[in-house]
């Protein structure tokens, strides 16, 4: 019989040996990896918590473990949203999402780290390949934890580039789900207009089975999606560097079939930015403002600077820029509807990970779709040996998020068939 921590798990050879060895391998890449990349919090007992793991575990994803970001409620495990607050803070039941995962079959290992209440204060989490970066954020130890081969799949959240660019970085899968459609009861907040459900997989098609618990099948469309790069103006905020590998990714899908056209889509970026920095500093100053009055003296200094400039935007200024926000995702989704645009296809990231742990790096590759509202997913793109990761990003219409991944699926297939294949670059600690 199988012992872990001292108890009998399962038989070696009983329905449950699978769970049982995805279990020791993410304790075990725990150990081998998290004193360096920092990928989780420091759980009050790991052991004790995994030995509370039902024995009849089931469901489409059975076996799977699970790294959850530490602004999910998960009953049993302190949450502290990346600050130094107590965990009473934010005492509750458990967020519904983690409890569909569980539900499901997945297996919850540890809370991973974020930046403060996910917004721009960085934790001390490093990138898996190369400690010297950021793994991005702020779905930072989430990003990095599958990237290490701690967890098959973890948890995170999007307000403006906290799983895109993270998983850009981190040479992984992420899925950022139309703004809206997965309840973030037990969540702690960001910005409200903006924060959306997202997960991290090692590929998309382990993106596609995390997010079909919540999403359900749709049926396929049976054709080739019509795909969009956007404007120049986008564009030239990613280097020269990001924007040669992105046009050959571009080149290859269009080699392989894909009907891939340029436009002017998002050239209002500097507009966008405009509403997205009233609308985001608002919604964060009122969602904090209570702890912010009692503990100011504890919280980062990236989460004073966002919480000072919120409080100082007047009810009228956030309500005129709610107003136009509900404006440009409407004529946004018509654009899109009228022009018979499923894709988007953008870099995932202005860049590779930037050196440094005080910085997350820029989300404005991410900026315009998380202003819209709508499904995105990085697909990691092949590289050399020694090479940093970077993403490849689709974006889809709203509420179409299992086609998104669908076709996103598809086009990682197309990449990788086009590409020489790379060896094994997970990273060696």
């Amino acid at each position: 019989m199988d012992m872990v921590f001292g108890r009998e798990l399962v038989s070696e050879t009983g329905p449950h040996a699978q769970v049982a060895q995805n279990i020791r391998t993410s304790l075990r890449r725990i150990a081998e990896t998290d004193t360096a990349v920092e990928a989780f919090e420091e759980e009050p007992d790991r052991e004790e918590w995994l030995a509370r793991i039902p024995a009849d575990n089931s469901g489409p994803l059975r076996g799977t473990t699970l790294g959850v970001k530490d602004i999910f409620a998960v009953d049993g495990l302190p949450t502290r949203g990346g600050s130094a607050l107590d965990p009473a803070e934010f005492a509750g039941p458990e967020a519904s999402t983690v409890t569909l995962l569980r539900q499901s079959g997945a297996t919850v290992v540890g809370k991973t780290k974020t930046a403060e209440f996910a917004c721009v204060h960085p934790p001390s989490t490093r990138n898996p390949h190369d400690l010297r970066r950021t793994p991005g954020g702020s779905s930072s130890g989430s990003a990095a934890a599958v990237a290490t081969g701690a967890v098959t799949l973890a948890t995170g959240t999007q307000t403006i580039g906290s799983v895109i660019r993270p998983a850009s970085y981190c040479g992984v899968a992420g899925f950022k789900a139309t703004q809206g459609s997965v309840p973030l009861d037990g969540v702690i907040p960001c910005a409200r207009s903006y924060d959306s459900f997202g997960l991290f997989a090692a590929s998309v098609s382990g993106l596609a089975l995390g997010a079909s618990v919540f999403f359900g099948k749709e049926q396929p469309v049976g054709r080739n999606p019509v795909v969009t790069v956007p404007a120049r103006e986008y564009l030239a905020l990613a280097t020269e560097t990001t924007n040669e590998v992105f046009g050959t990714a571009v080149r290859e899908l269009a080699e392989s079939g894909l009907d891939i056209v340029d436009s002017d889509i998002a050239a209002d970026i500097a507009v966008l930015t405009r509403t997205q920095s009233v609308v985001f500093d608002a919604e964060f100053a009122r969602a904090h403002e209570d702890r912010f009055r009692r503990h100011a003296d504890i919280l980062g200094a990236g989460t004073v600077e966002v919480m000072r400039r919120g409080l100082g935007i007047s009810e009228r200024e956030y309500a005129t820029a709610v107003d136009e926000l509900a404006e440009q995702r409407a004529a946004f989704d018509a654009r899109m509807e009228q022009e018979g645009v499923d894709l988007v296809v953008a870099p995932a990231a202005t860049d590779v990970a930037p050196l440094g742990l005080s910085s997350t790096g820029s989300p404005v590759m991410s900026l315009p779709w998380s202003h819209f509202g709508l499904p995105c997913v990085t697909i990691p793109l092949p590289r050399g040996v020694g090479e940093l990761p970077l993403g490849l990003q689709l974006v889809g219409r709203r509420h179409t998020d299992l086609r998104l991944l669908g076709w996103a699926g598809e086009v990682a297939s197309a990449i990788a068939q086009l590409t020489e294949r790379q060896p094994d670059s997970r990273p060696r600690l």
